[in-house]
């Protein structure tokens, strides 16, 4: 009996020694992605509200803070770009559509890998009938909690009209694979304020499962705030004294350090690539606008408000600490950084794909960004480009869909980063350099047509000549 109890204690330290094997041969990635949170809410990059981010400043401290991060100019897009690297016009996810399951996302990859993959929080890229084939589960996820569309949902119960027998009510649902989505709670009000801090304990689960079971995983928490309704949390409501917009600021930093302080807990820190970034300048929207910090515009427009944003990518030991970089990096580029670190040849190669590997560049390896130019798209439409810091815009849109003559303008954003002060005529070798990147994507879009808005599921591209 002694002798059996002796084996089996053997065999048990040696399957936790296997599985501590297999959690340490691929980094853990988690990401974490605000809504509608500009430059100006956070400490790193000078708040302009005076709301203490310590949580998210550590991060920064820790690793390396950039300053020209770019992303696409609303939700859907800005989700759709993140996930598959590729600029959101060449999946067709224009709201109110979503993305297709031929789509492949980093969860798709990770878990193709033997990753654990989990999203907790606002998914929105699903379309308006985004419960059939659509739900993150669909898209590589193994469990979800959270709203499949967006925040101002919360709004609908409490409209002065709304009657619940001929207006859907909104609802957090939840989801594991393999296995139907059902609805977890109404998302009200009430629920809205709470949304964030139970998609943080429910990832601190998450990674306490994986850990015990010594397996990789890839956590996505897409945070729902600051985006309308900005509701904080009620432990933060009236905290601050700078209104919701620095209450729910407050919130999100306190459930940044809620799922830190659990990987340090767990001793995963120095094996975990952390992003912390945001899908879109400030909410415009008052009594909640938020700030672009230095630059001009909101979300759902082009301008460097709009879609220049918070960025910030921590791993102990291989990202040296204290860095801050001006170099373009764009959310495209998150998937094939992922995939180096996690040391796996997991990008799609049948299909156009625009990220860039950045790890190079973040370890310090390499003094200058892998990106030098950037394609901005409203829709269908190509609005403005940028490259190195020179910004060429088609159709100049200073406020969300108003344009304003003359519409094509040049800038330098190094001496003029508010982009009021057009250049164009001083400049005139400009307009062929800009013309030549749109050119290279409209060759691309020819070779490779682009997934047309409102595709079905089963999709599969045409026949290439």
């Amino acid at each position: 009996m002694r002798i059996g109890i002796v084996v089996h204690g053997l065999l048990v330290a040696a399957i936790a020694s296997a599985a501590l094997g297999a959690q340490t041969q691929r980094p853990n990635i988690i990401l974490m992605f605000p809504d509608n949170l500009g430059w100006g809410e956070v400490g790193a990059y000078g708040s302009v509200r005076g709301v203490p981010t310590p949580n998210i400043d550590s991060l920064a401290a820790q690793g390396i803070r950039l300053d020209n991060f770019n992303v696409e100019f609303s939700c859907t897009v800005s989700r759709a770009a993140l996930l598959t690297g590729r600029y959101a016009i060449r999946s067709g996810a224009t709201q109110p559509t979503g993305i297709t399951q031929w789509e492949v996302t980093i969860a798709d990859a990770l878990k193709g890998v033997g990753y654990a993959t989990a999203l907790f929080g606002k998914w929105h890229l699903g379309g308006t009938n985004w419960i059939n084939g659509r739900t993150p589960i669909d898209q590589g996820f193994d469990e979800w909690y959270g709203i499949p569309n967006t925040s101002n949902e919360a709004q609908v119960t409490s409209a002065a009209n709304f009657n619940a027998a001929t207006t859907e009510v909104p609802y957090i649902w939840e989801q594991k694979a393999g296995e139907a989505a059902r609805k977890a709670k109404v998302f009200d009000l009430a629920s809205r304020r709470t949304l964030d801090r139970e998609a943080a304990l429910k990832s601190v689960d998450f990674m306490e499962r994986n850990a015990r079971a010594g397996k990789p995983f890839f956590l996505f928490y897409p945070i729902t705030q600051i985006h309308f309704p900005t509701l904080p949390h009620p432990d933060f409501a009236g905290k601050t004294g700078a209104g919701d917009i620095g209450d729910s600021m407050a919130d999100v930093d306190y459930n940044v350090g809620v799922v830190m302080a659990a990987l340090k807990r767990l001793g995963l820190d120095r094996n975990t690539l952390v992003f912390w970034c945001t899908d879109n300048g400030p909410e415009g929207r008052r009594p909640w606008r938020g700030s672009p910090g230095p630059w001009r515009g909101f979300y759902n427009s082009v301008m460097e408000g709009g879609i220049r944003t918070p960025c910030i990518v921590r791993w102990i030991g291989r990202i040296p600490a204290g860095q801050k970089s001006d170099e373009i990096v764009h959310e495209l580029d998150i998937f094939p950084t992922i995939a180096a670190a996690a040391g796996a040849d997991i990008v799609p190669r049948d299909r156009p794909f625009d990220g860039v590997n950045q790890l190079p560049f973040l370890e310090r390896k390499q003094a200058h960004s892998n990106r030098e130019s950037v394609l901005y798209f409203t829709g269908s439409q190509i609005r403005a480009v940028k490259w190195k810091e020179w910004k060429f815009h088609y159709a100049f849109m200073p406020e969300p869909r108003v344009t304003e003559p003359p519409l094509m303008r040049l800038f330098n954003l190094k001496s003029d980063p508010k982009e009021e002060s057009d250049i164009k005529d001083a400049n005139p070798w400009a307009i062929g350099v800009f013309d030549k990147l749109v050119a290279d994507y409209a060759a691309g879009a020819e070779r490779f047509p682009n997934v047309p808005v409102g595709a079905r599921d089963p999709y599969l591209p045409p026949r290439r000549p």
